[in-house]
C-alpha cells in the first residue's frame, strides 16, 4: 500500500508541475502581448514601469493610479508661448508636464506695490501642513495667503519693524505659528489671533544693539531649535556687526558668539541639522563653525569659489552640505561636505553657450533629502553672438551625488530684461521648495520685465516622486 501510494503521489506531482509550467508560459505570452518588445531601455520601479526613448532624455513613468512624464537630462526645449494665466488657474507645463498654479493677482487681491512673490530661494514660505504661505510684496509689505483654492489673500501681516527684513520662518510643528525678527527681538506670530510674542530680546545681551538679522539668506535648524544671527548697531563696522551668535530656543540662551571676522559678512545661517553656524562673506569663501562658535577652533573653509548664491541641503544619507555656483575655479554647480569641505562637482554651467545665466539654490526639502532645487534667471535675448542654453530661465532638480540625475521642472517665463546684460533683480524667480518636498513656489513676471511686476506661482510635484523618478 505504501509503495502504491508513493507511485500515485509522484504521478499527481508530475501533473501539477506540468500544469504550473503551462500557466507560467501562458502568463509570459499574455504579458508579452501587453507590453510588446520595447525599442528603448525599460526600468521597473516596484509597481511603476519607466520607459526611456532611445536617444532622448524623456522618461515616462506609469502607475496603477496615475501617469507622469519625467523629463530628465540637459536637452534644450523651446520655451512655449503661453498667455498669462488667471489667478487660481492650473495648467501643465508643455515641456516638463508639472502642474503650475498662479496664486496671486494684484487686481483681485489688492496688495500694495508692483508685485508679489515668495521671499527668497533659501526659505520655505509654506507652513507645515501646507495650508498657508507667507508672501512678500515687492514694496516690502508681507501677506498671508491660502495655499489651496481659491488662493485668497487672507490678511496683511503686521510684522515690520522699520529697521530690517522680518525674515518669517514657520514653526516645525505648529501650522499656526511663524517666527520673525523685529528690531533686536525674535518673535512668534499666531496667524489665527494676530498676536505677537517675544521669544527673546537680544538687547538684554547686547545693550547697544538695534537689530538682529541673517541678511535674509539664513535659516534656523529644521527643528527650529538653533538660530544664527548677526547682532548689529549703526555705529559698528563690518558693516554694523557687534557679534555673530548662536541662540538655543529650547534653553532660551546664547550658546556661542564670535566678534572678530576676516572680511565683511554677507549672511549667516545654521545648517539643517543644527550642528554648525555658517558665515558667508563678501569676498572670501564661506566658513563653517561649530555651533558654540569656539574661537579656539579653526573654521572649515569651503572650497575655492564657494561664495555667492548657495544654499544648505542634506544628502540622502543625512550629511549636511552646501550647494553653490562655483564662482572661481570652474563653471559648475558643486556641493561641499560641511565636515570635510570635500567638493563634489554636480552640473556644468553652459557659460560657453550663454554667459547670461544666474542661479539660485533651494535645499529646503528635508523630508526628501538628496536633492536641491535650482532656479536660473537671465534676459529674454542673449548677448550678441551667444544663444540660449538648456539651463536658461529654468527650474530643475539636481541629485546630490556624483553624476547626478537632473529632473527638469518648468520654465519660469520670467526675464530680467529684454537683452543681456541688463538686469531686474525682482525677476530672478527665487524658486524654493517646501520642507516636505511636495511643492515649489516661485515668482514670475511672465515676460513683463519693464517694471517690478511679479506674481506668485506654485508647482505641485508628483506624489512619491523621490521613489518614482527614473
Amino acid at each position: 500500500m505504501s509503495g502504491g501510494f508513493q507511485i500515485k503521489g509522484r504521478i499527481v506531482e508530475k501533473y501539477l508541475i506540468l500544469f504550473s509550467v503551462a500557466v507560467f508560459l501562458i502568463s509570459l505570452f499574455i504579458l508579452g502581448c501587453d507590453i510588446g518588445v520595447p525599442d528603448a531601455a525599460t526600468t521597473t520601479l516596484g509597481s511603476t514601469t519607466t520607459t526611456t526613448a532611445a536617444g532622448t532624455t524623456t522618461t515616462t513613468s506609469t502607475s496603477p493610479t496615475t501617469t507622469f512624464v519625467y523629463v530628465m537630462g540637459t536637452a534644450s526645449y523651446d520655451v512655449p508661448s503661453l498667455s498669462l494665466p488667471t489667478k487660481g488657474a492650473s495648467f501643465a507645463d508643455p515641456n516638463f508636464h508639472t502642474t503650475i498654479t498662479r496664486i496671486s493677482d494684484k487686481t483681485t487681491d489688492g496688495y500694495s506695490g508692483a508685485g508679489i512673490e515668495n521671499e527668497y530661494a533659501r526659505s520655505n514660505p509654506e507652513n507645515n501642513d501646507g495650508t498657508r504661505v507667507v508672501l512678500r510684496g515687492n514694496d516690502g509689505e508681507w501677506y498671508l495667503y491660502n495655499a489651496a483654492a481659491p488662493y485668497n489673500l487672507v490678511k496683511n501681516l503686521n510684522i515690520l519693524s522699520g529697521s530690517q527684513e522680518p525674515e518669517p520662518r514657520w514653526d516645525a510643528a505648529n501650522s499656526k505659528i511663524f517666527y520673525y525678527l523685529f528690531g533686536t527681538e525674535l518673535r512668534s506670530y499666531n496667524i489665527d489671533t494676530d498676536n505677537s510674542t517675544t521669544v527673546h530680546d537680544f538687547k538684554n545681551d547686547f545693550p547697544s544693539a538695534d537689530h538682529i538679522t541673517t541678511k535674509t539668506e539664513g535659516d534656523a535648524s529644521v527643528d527650529r531649535r538653533y538660530w544664527c544671527f548677526m547682532v548689529g548697531d549703526a555705529a559698528t563696522p563690518n558693516p554694523n556687526v557687534l557679534a555673530v551668535i548662536v541662540y538655543d530656543k529650547t534653553s532660551d540662551g546664547i550658546i556661542g558668539q564670535k566678534t572678530t571676522f576676516p572680511d565683511v559678512i554677507n549672511w549667516v545661517s545654521m545648517d539643517m541639522s543644527g550642528s554648525r553656524c555658517i558665515i558667508g562673506y563678501d569676498s572670501l569663501d564661506t566658513q563653517v563653525f561649530p555651533k558654540n562658535l569656539n574661537n579656539s577652533t579653526s573654521p572649515i573653509n569651503l572650497p575655492l569659489g564657494a561664495r555667492g548664491h548657495m544654499d544648505l541641503a542634506q544628502t540622502i544619507d543625512g550629511k549636511d552640505v552646501m550647494v553653490y555656483q562655483k564662482v572661481t575655479g570652474g563653471d559648475v554647480i558643486a556641493m561641499a561636505d560641511l565636515d570635510t569641505a570635500t567638493e563634489t562637482q554636480l552640473v556644468d554651467i553652459p557659460f560657453n553657450v550663454n554667459t547670461d545665466i544666474g542661479l539660485h539654490f533651494a535645499g529646503n526639502c528635508a523630508q526628501t533629502p538628496g536633492w536641491v532645487l535650482v532656479s536660473t534667471y537671465g534676459a529674454l535675448n542673449p548677448v550678441s553672438g551667444e544663444s540660449h542654453s538648456w539651463m536658461d530661465n529654468q527650474l530643475f532638480m539636481v541629485e546630490l551625488k556624483s553624476n547626478p540625475r537632473i529632473w527638469r521642472i518648468a520654465d519660469t517665463h520670467s526675464y530680467t530684461s529684454s537683452e543681456a546684460p541688463a538686469s531686474n533683480y525682482i525677476a530672478e524667480a527665487f524658486a524654493t521648495i517646501n520642507t516636505k518636498g511636495t511643492k515649489i513656489h516661485f515668482g514670475s513676471n511672465w515676460g513683463d520685465y519693464t517694471t517690478d511686476y511679479t506674481e506668485a506661482y506654485q508647482i505641485a510635484l508628483p506624489t512619491n516622486w523621490q521613489n518614482n523618478i527614473p
